[in-house]
């Protein structure tokens, strides 16, 4: 038999790599016969750089660069296959780079994110997949584009400063966009995002991520009319769905870098390579952390079956927690299980999470034979 194994994280207990690895091992214990491939996937956020650049066998590099407040440090990135360059923006602009007492959402920057971007320029990359989820700032990019290039001025003609923070694009009279790297004309940007926020208003980056990312209600007044105005100086529109993401990198990527903002699992997908390996496959393996009615909405096992339903493939769907009725999850998936074992806590559970995983995908092997293709 072949088997494709194709998940996501297991947020908070294992990575999609590690999580293969288990299932895998658990698959072999009862058929080490069998073609086991594994594809370790993500979705725009956490672990996309990782599973992009593991599953094409490409390169990692870590690099200097400043966090959310300006402070070096150093972070991951990668080229994945030949030559795109995968950067998530939480590594270096992250919201777990800021204790929670130095959550600053005025002073936050991107900054390091276009540092990030430079160093991949500099190795030759001219496409770039870039997940944009779990940012600490609310810039709207300003820091991120003043690292590759651009400066900004005040209505005094002075220079505004590096690393920009929300709190400071009101300031912004005039931006030069004419020094930005001009290896930029030449690249291909695409963004791994599945949020659909606009730029502006009660649905957009200051009401929303604000909040979450220490802003106080008066913040979010100034952060919403700090906005309003960079996109003034973008001259873009701000109501297409994903503007607000990442606190309004969405808007700026689309806007002044030109990029293509499509579905987090969509993009992953199609350039791990799980497709080919499809073909020809007696079933696929999915999961993530937990599951419910949501993961129906977009999410990567579900994204993934998809595809493996367009060839004829049975997936199953293997979580640390299932919440909710399995009968929605039952017409996309062939099988559903919790690998949950018992009544046990939830650090319990995250302890586990690798043993369970090999249980599980032992279990599912002493069924390999009723997922065999016939004929």
């Amino acid at each position: 038999m072949k088997i494709v194994i194709a998940p996501d994280s297991f947020k908070g207990a294992l990575s999609s790599p590690l999580v293969c690895e288990a299932l895998r091992e658990g698959w072999l214990r009862r058929r080490p016969q069998d073609e086991v491939l594994l594809f370790p996937l993500a979705d725009g956020g956490e672990g996309t750089c990782e599973a992009l650049v593991r599953s094409t066998q490409g390169k990692f590099y870590e690099v200097t660069a400043r966090d959310p407040l300006m402070r070096q440090i150093s972070c991951r990135c990668g080229i994945a296959g030949k030559n795109t360059g995968v950067m998530e923006l939480a590594a270096a602009s992250g919201i777990e780079r800021v204790a929670g007492r130095e959550l600053d959402p005025l002073r936050a920057t991107t900054y390091g994110s276009g540092e990030v971007m430079r160093f991949l320029l500099e190795q030759g990359c001219r496409e770039f997949l870039l997940g944009i989820g779990g940012s600490a700032t609310v810039d709207g990019g300003a820091g991120m584009l003043q690292a590759l290039g651009a400066v900004f001025y005040d209505s005094e003609g002075n220079t505004l400063p590096e690393g920009i923070g929300g709190g400071a694009l009101g300031v912004i009279a005039k931006a030069d966009w004419s020094s930005l790297d001009s290896r930029l004309k030449e690249s291909v940007i695409k963004v791994a995002c599945d949020v659909t926020n606009p730029l502006l208003g009660p649905q957009g980056a200051a009401a929303v991520f604000g909040p979450q990312k220490g802003a106080t209600p008066e913040q979010v007044k100034l952060l919403e009319e700090n906005l309003k105005h960079w996109q003034q100086i973008c001259s873009g529109n701000g109501t297409l769905p994903g503007s607000g993401a990442a606190g309004g990198v969405g808007f700026m990527l689309r806007t002044v870098l030109k990029a293509q903002i499509t579905s987090g699992a969509e993009l992953v997908i199609r350039y791990s390579g799980v497709d080919e390996a499809l073909e020809g496959a007696d079933l696929l393996i999915t999961g993530e952390g937990c599951s419910d009615a949501q993961t129906l909405c977009g999410k990567l096992p579900a994204v993934v079956a998809a595809h493996a339903a367009a060839q004829g493939v049975p997936a199953v769907l293997c979580s640390g927690a299932i919440s909710g009725e399995t009968a929605e999850l039952e017409k996309v998936f062939c099988a559903v299980f919790s690998i949950s074992n018992g009544a046990i806590s939830l650090d319990e559970a995250l302890a586990k999470t690798a043993e369970n995983l090999r249980l599980t995908g032992a279990d599912l092997a002493g069924l390999g034979t009723a997922f065999e293709r016939r004929g």
